[in-house]
């Protein structure tokens, strides 16, 4: 119910109360007031006509008493009168049936149950009652006053009601007007951003809030553009933190790795036991920086989301002993007790990224007896067993210093350590643990810990492990695969044709020739002729989207409706996943696509033996992309990440990021790269004109389609800041922000020219082919 509905039922039931009292009091006022002079008429007449009468009822004179009677008894409103002497009636008159009664006299109009107030008086004589006189008043005059006063006061008092609905409805509607336009502003501030005014003239307390929310928009909307570009400019300075901590990681990587060999190649040598001494000091404290800097590579890899995990088999209790092993010098060392038991079943093997797990687990045993000097450290190892995957527990159980219970909230933060004063006892980064819960997540698990000042702490760790098959081998990096997929038929429904040309490429790299289909529609024709094994779908696409060509395709009558359906899309968000499952498709890879994915689906829909993540040959051996870790370990033993011609140091690298270009390259083939870039050149420049159309027309559903679209080429060509700015806007559109996605054109148009000049500057240099 709204607050003028309120009002106005409050004022009209006050209203309406308040008449219910008055009527009923003013009726009980007329019935107390005319009872009252009922009854002091009766006993006047009553008391008249028995002195009157007295002298001929003791000389039972008794034609004086008939002409008295018949007198009285003419008098209005009195019904019978009766005189009686010593229990006989001497005269009487008035009415027959009355008379006939045996009388009680009646107090007040209450008692009268026959429309006649009775009343009776005796006739004294020295003290002793002589007779009595008998006389009745009728009522009706008072009863029908009584109506006639009750129904004018009831109508009076409908009209009243009447009234005050009127009077009600609109002292509602004047008391909440302010209020409904001042919700109505800020619904339209909350939709459209600050400047809106109400510009009231009332001069009240509503006026007066009024007028306040008019000068808070106004301030608002002065600093508006301030917060903007202060956010920009926030966002500009995290990212530059982020690629330069990433760059110097890398660049202190390589001269550490090498003086921690000469280290190495020294300790071979003949020294002083005072010059082994300060070299075992130098290598520790060398290994002790690269440690760090590994933890600031790992941290903002993961700040930035480039952090990917890998899932190779792998044996679940020979991992957790070759991490605890490590450890058996140290704890003797220290004259700890270290202890590792395995509780109830345990999955022999399971899927997962076996070096991250490694990285918790000695992060975690690292700690436990970096912060205990006696006692013991405990690992205990469970599992819970589903159908297709298993939760993998772990707890690292120590009997150290233990944690203060305030520090506790704050222990996962990054570059946070428990002990913040100039004089602690530990060094590091502060990055452990933050690293520790980030891989917990991406793990799907998580990280606790629970601890006592002085007792100990706990940590536990939970992560979600596919299960693997026990028959199979281990997986290994450096197996080769030469599975023949050329008699595969495979279809591609896209429509951009700068990814058409990278799908293409990829699948010639293994030998497979497909089929592509430029919308749903042309997809669904192409399944009913041939006979595909396996469908890659786009989502966002004209005349038909994905998910309606998929869908139609169930329904078909025939094995076609069976083909395996993968969503390739850029439409990576929560629940998307979800919504392409339940439209009937298997599974989905999210844009940019690399061909190790493809790969990995084909093997995985279509029972195609060998390893996921294999070397794939044509005619000559394409080497697949490294996992990342291997990658970084590649990386430090090379002056840069990729052979190249030419020097490309000077190009943004957030505009063309040449990490995706290489990757391509490794996808593909170096030859096809600048006609790759050319076709998205000039789509790019006919997609941004719809959209530049888009924002002028104010159409959000095309808005949304066409960056959708340049969201997803953009990001497969390395444009990377043109990409996050494009599924921007589309995030805008599909949360019914579309006028805060308008404000985007002029950044938009400025991004955009820039970032497809870098492109076409950086083909400009030629591509090589990765060794």
């Amino acid at each position: 119910m709204t607050f003028r509905s309120k009002t106005i039922i409050g004022i009209a039931t006050i209203e309406v109360i308040l008449l219910v009292i008055l009527v009923v009091s003013a009726m009980g006022f007329l019935r107390d007031s005319n009872e009252s002079q009922l009854i002091q008429r009766a006993n006047t007449t009553t008391e008249m006509f028995m002195n009157a009468t007295k002298d001929a009822v003791l000389s039972t004179d008794v034609a004086r008493l008939d002409d008295l009677v018949n007198d009285i008894v003419t008098v209005e409103d009195v019904q019978y009168v009766k005189v009686v002497r010593q229990g006989i009636t001497l005269a009487s008159a008035g009415d027959n049936i009355l008379l006939k009664r045996d009388v009680i006299s009646d107090v007040d109009l209450s008692s009268v149950n026959d429309g006649v107030f009775d009343k009776r008086v005796p006739i004294m004589v020295n003290g002793d009652e002589f007779g009595h006189i008998e006389m009745g008043f009728g009522t009706e005059s008072i009863n029908a006053m009584l109506e006639k006063a009750r129904k004018s006061i009831i109508g009076i008092a409908a009209v009243e009601v009447i009234l005050v609905a009127i009077f009600s409805f609109v002292l509602g509607t004047y008391l909440t007007r302010s209020l409904v336009r001042l919700t109505h502003a800020t619904k339209t501030l909350s939709e459209r951003g600050p400047g809106y005014q109400i510009n009231s003239a009332s001069k009240d307390e509503l006026g007066q809030l009024s007028h306040a929310f008019d000068e808070m928009s106004r301030k608002l909307e002065a600093t508006y553009d301030e917060l903007r570009q202060a956010r920009k400019e926030a966002e500009y300075a995290c990212d530059s933190k982020s690629r330069f901590l990433a760059s110097m990681s890398h660049e202190i990587r390589t001269p550490m790795n090498g003086v921690l060999g000469i280290l190495s190649l020294l300790e071979e040598t003949k020294i002083s036991k005072e010059q082994k001494q300060l070299l075992t000091t130098a290598t520790e404290s060398g290994n002790f920086l690269l440690s760090i800097i590994n933890d600031i590579l790992d941290f903002t890899r993961m700040e930035s989301n480039t952090l990917l995990l890998e899932n190779k088999k792998f044996n679940v209790r020979r991992s957790f002993e070759s991490v605890v092993d490590t450890y058996t010098t140290t704890a003797k060392s220290k004259d700890l007790i270290l202890h590792l038991y395995f509780e109830g079943s345990m999955p022999e093997y399971a899927k997962g990224d076996v070096n991250r797990l490694k990285q918790v687990m000695h992060n975690l045993i690292g700690n436990a007896m970096k912060f205990t000097e006696q006692g013991s450290v405990t690992i205990k190892v469970s599992s819970e067993l589903k159908s297709d995957h298993c939760l993998l527990n772990f707890s690292v159980i120590d009997t150290g210093i233990g944690i203060e219970q305030d520090a506790i909230p704050y222990l996962f933060d990054e570059f946070t350590m428990v002990d913040q004063t100039f004089s602690r006892s530990q060094e590091g980064s502060g990055l452990g643990l933050a690293i520790c819960q980030r891989l917990c997540e991406l793990m799907d698990g998580s990280i606790s810990v629970t601890s006592e000042k002085g007792t100990g702490s706990t940590f536990s760790v939970s992560v979600r492990l596919d299960l693997a098959d026990d028959a199979s081998d281990e997986t290994n990096q450096s197996k080769s695969s030469t599975d023949d997929l050329s008699h595969l038929r495979i279809l591609v429904a896209e429509d951009n044709k700068a990814n058409q040309l990278v799908i293409v490429n990829m699948f010639k790299n293994v030998g497979v020739n497909i089929d592509v289909a430029e919308n749903g529609k042309e997809a669904l024709e192409a399944v009913t002729r041939y006979d595909y094994d396996l469908v890659f779908m786009d989502i966002s696409m004209p005349v038909m989207d994905g998910m309606e060509a998929c869908k139609a395709i169930r329904e078909l009558d025939s094995e076609t409706a069976n083909v395996p359906i993968i969503a390739l899309t850029a439409h990576a968000l929560t629940g998307d996943r979800e919504q392409f499952i339940a439209s009937g498709m298997d599974d989905y890879l999210s844009k940019p696509v690399r061909l190790s994915q493809l790969v990995e689906k084909i093997h995985l829909f279509l029972n195609i033996n060998g390893d996921e993540d294999c070397n794939l040959t044509q005619n000559s051996q394409v080497t697949l992309r490294k996992s990342q870790s291997e990658q970084e370990e590649t990386n430090t033993e090379q002056s840069e990440p990729f052979p190249m011609n030419h020097d490309t140091s000077h190009l943004d690298s957030n505009l063309v990021d040449e990490t995706v270009l290489q990757q391509m390259i490794q996808d593909t083939c170096a030859e096809v790269i600048p006609t790759l870039i050319e076709h998205y050149v000039e789509e790019s420049r006919a997609r941004l004109e719809k959209i530049y159309q888009a924002i002028t027309e104010r159409d959000a559903e095309q808005l949304e389609f066409e960056s959708h679209t340049l969201g997803s080429s953009a990001m497969a060509l390395g444009n990377r800041e043109l990409a996050l700015l494009a599924r921007k806007i589309e995030g805008l559109c599909l949360e019914g922000q579309a006028e805060e996605a308008y404000q985007f054109i002029d950044e938009l148009k400025d991004l955009a020219t820039r970032s497809i000049a870098a492109l076409e500057a950086r083909k400009l240099k030629g591509f090589e082919q990765s060794a």
